[in-house]
């Protein structure tokens, strides 16, 4: 998950339809137009957007990595991230306007969104723009969940902006205008750790349940993550139209600070809070504006495993499918902990 402090209430209460590009931008030349029917050509020319995020810049080593993918990689003009110079860079405004998104697309197979959470509904304005350009897949900025869980959209505006996006895009793709491809990935255990998240607070050597610590939420590493969404790409007529999700194994957070007092051992103190009473506490606060009341909204989705956090329950893992590396709960604790520098 990529986080940045932006309004998550103004972004739910922004109406759609202001993103959309004008109707004339769709008077395209039919040849730019993807027919349902047509064979699927390969997805080689793809763009990414957020490329130096928390997934992003995975994802943007996994593709500099592997020669199949023509790359370029949209930046916004603010940005002070330094990217190699043997990119192909094009560089936007930030208030990606539609002009200026439609010849940036233009030519590209595939667009990426990596973008951080709290900004997805920017990606209303990028889907009408990848239709005028003629673009064949969109990738949203998915990497969790399954957002289309009518129970997840109720518990967080971040999920519901999410569910918004991804219905838009399949209305699109049900009138033949683009197609897509979601990525659910559950939760990046390293990413978490490093930021407090799952109830981890491993500086202080101390781990915060939520209720019983019962719950199974699905858990893949960020180079599984990248490297399972390279791969899909790759079987365009398998993935198309569909959310992808991925799945190193399901965990609780009872079985993850067994793994993390064992590994690193040490005793950790705990705590505990009632998920119902939190949930209506955080619930308050995001509708009062706090922003990082949200993201406790979207750990208390995967950690109680309530809200389509467990992958395995939701659909089809496709681990195996697209050829991606086996991780244990071991080997990736002993990383995380690694990174965090405790270990």
């Amino acid at each position: 998950m990529n986080l940045r402090s932006n309004r998550i209430i103004k972004q739910e209460t922004r109406d759609k339809n202001t993103f959309q590009i004008n109707q004339t931008y769709y008077q395209k030349d039919s040849s730019n137009r993807r027919s349902t029917s047509r064979k699927m050509s390969r997805l080689t020319n793809v763009i990414l957007v957020g490329a130096t995020g928390s997934i992003g810049s995975v994802v943007l080593e996994a593709f500099q990595k592997d020669a199949t993918f023509n790359l370029t990689v949209l930046q916004r003009a603010s940005s002070k991230s330094r990217l190699p110079d043997h990119l192909k860079i094009i560089t936007i405004a930030d208030s990606y306007p539609v002009e200026e998104l439609v010849g940036a697309f233009k030519g590209q197979d595939a667009v990426i969104n990596c973008m951080t959470t709290l900004s997805v509904t920017d990606q209303f304005r990028m889907i009408d723009a990848a239709i005028a350009a003629g673009v064949q897949r969109y990738v949203p900025s998915e990497y969790g969940l399954d957002n289309m869980r009518a129970d997840a959209q109720a518990l967080n505006p971040v999920f519901a902006n999410k569910g918004k996006v991804q219905a838009y895009l399949r209305a699109k793709a049900d009138e033949g205008m683009i197609e897509w491809m979601g990525i659910s990935c559950g939760m990046w255990l390293k990413w978490a750790m490093a930021h407090n998240f799952l109830g981890m607070h491993v500086q202080e050597q101390r781990f915060v349940f939520w209720d019983e610590g019962a719950g199974y939420f699905s858990c893949t590493t960020e180079e599984n993550t990248a490297a399972g969404l390279l791969q899909a790409l790759k079987v365009p007529d398998e993935t198309k139209n569909m959310n992808v999700f991925l799945s190193d194994f399901a965990i609780t957070q009872t079985q993850l600070l067994e793994a993390i007092e064992r590994i690193q051992g040490v005793k950790y103190k705990t705590e505990a809070v009632n998920s119902e009473k939190f949930i209506e506490e955080k619930q308050a606060a995001v509708k009062a504006g706090d922003d990082w009341a949200a993201l406790a909204l979207i750990e208390t989705a995967f950690v109680t495993g309530r809200f389509g956090g467990h992958l395995e329950k939701e659909g089809t893992i496709l681990n195996e499918k697209l050829g991606l590396p086996k991780r244990t709960v071991d080997e990736v604790v002993t990383n995380a902990l690694r990174a965090a520098g405790v270990l």
